[in-house]
C-alpha cells in the first residue's frame, strides 16, 4: 500500500486503513473515534480541515486514496495506527464488524 506523504511523514487515510485491514467502510473510523483521547495530533495523526486542504483532499480522491465522501481529512501515523490496533484489540469485536487486529 503507497502511503500518503504528509508532513514529512509517511500516514495512511482512514479507507487504506479500512482495505489494509479488509473491513467495512466507516469501522477505522469508529476505531479512531472510541481511542482518540489517546492520540496525539500531529504526531499519531493529522487533522486537516476541508477549507485549508481542499486542493490535497480532492488530488488525493482523484487518486482513490481517500473516501470520495471524505469533507475533512484524517492521516495517521504508523504509530498512530499501531496505537488503534491494540486499543480495538482490546475491545471486543462487535458480532457484525471486522477489526483491526
Amino acid at each position: 500500500m503507497t502511503p500518503i506523504r504528509y508532513a514529512e511523514t509517511d500516514t495512511l487515510s482512514l479507507r487504506q486503513l479500512d482495505e489494509l485491514n479488509r473491513v467495512e467502510k466507516g469501522t477505522s473510523f469508529r476505531a479512531f473515534k472510541a481511542c482518540r483521547d489517546a492520540l496525539i495530533e500531529g504526531v499519531d495523526y493529522f487533522h486537516l480541515p476541508a477549507q485549508e486542504h481542499e486542493s490535497l483532499i480532492n488530488e488525493l480522491k482523484s487518486a482513490g486514496l481517500v473516501y470520495a465522501t471524505t469533507v475533512n481529512l484524517v492521516l495517521f501515523t504508523h504509530s498512530g495506527y499501531e496505537r488503534i490496533r491494540r486499543s480495538a484489540a482490546s475491545r471486543p469485536a462487535p458480532s457484525n464488524d471486522g477489526s483491526l487486529t
